[in-house]
């Protein structure tokens, strides 16, 4: 038996009767690939994309889903029962594995606000709608424990002028921006993707192809899901 079929067998145990909350096997496949490269194309951008929420927020419901699986089969599980046994640590192993890629996602994403924050902040409202309720609090707080911590250490020391933080007079911005030259990988997932120019070049972009290139040339292929990046 493959653990696949464990799984849909132990979810279709417990489930009798609640077909309409449990039956997302499938669902839950195309929503962990949708994860996973969601994951990816976070950690390979240079800068911040718009936050899924519904994708985590489903995941995260699917998640509690299971957890209770485990609870009401370790309930009755007996010492000497090993396919019980066998069944609850693959569903463990799986929950332990969609944690992490969901904690890594959010992790990666604080590391971007706490470096572009300024950035993200005097840029438009377009990157504002980027970040979950509970980032754009976390970003405000950052920015003014930051801010009051560098007035007191040597801010508050120096002119007006030069206690601003988002400078950008003088031919100098002060405000740290997400690299759009940086090269990416990437991957064609649909056959009507447009064709990428610059510089009096073209790349015809056709389904399956796997390119690099500078991230600045592709980002509206990515944002209309043309391309994924790998």
């Amino acid at each position: 038996m493959e653990i696949g079929d464990i799984l849909k067998d132990l979810e279709r145990n417990v489930n009798d009767g609640r077909s309409s909350r449990f039956n997302l096997l499938e669902q839950k496949q195309q929503d962990f690939a949708k994860l996973n490269q969601t994951w990816i194309s976070e950690r390979t951008a240079p800068e911040l994309l718009p936050y899924q929420k519904e994708l985590v927020d489903s995941t995260l419901v699917r998640l509690r889903d299971q957890v209770e699986i485990i609870e009401i089969n370790s309930i009755e599980l007996e010492t000497t029962d090993a396919d019980i046994k066998l069944k609850l640590l693959i569903i463990e192993n799986e929950i332990e594995r969609i944690n992490f890629i969901i904690r890594s996602y959010l992790r990666c994403r604080l590391a971007k606000i706490d470096k572009f924050a300024a950035y993200i902040s005097y840029n438009s409202q377009t990157m504002i709608d980027r970040l979950s309720d509970g980032e754009i609090d976390y970003m405000t707080q950052h920015m003014k424990l930051l801010q009051e911590l560098y007035s007191k250490c040597f801010l508050q020391d120096l002119p007006d002028h030069l206690q601003l933080l988002d400078d950008t007079s003088g031919g100098i911005s002060m405000i740290t921006e997400p690299n759009f030259d940086k090269f990416v990988f990437i991957k064609v997932v649909t056959g009507d993707a447009k064709p990428v120019r610059f510089n009096d070049h073209e790349i015809v972009l056709e389904k399956d192809d796997i390119h690099t290139i500078q991230y600045k040339y592709i980002m509206k292929q990515l944002q209309q899901g043309d391309v994924v990046l790998i």
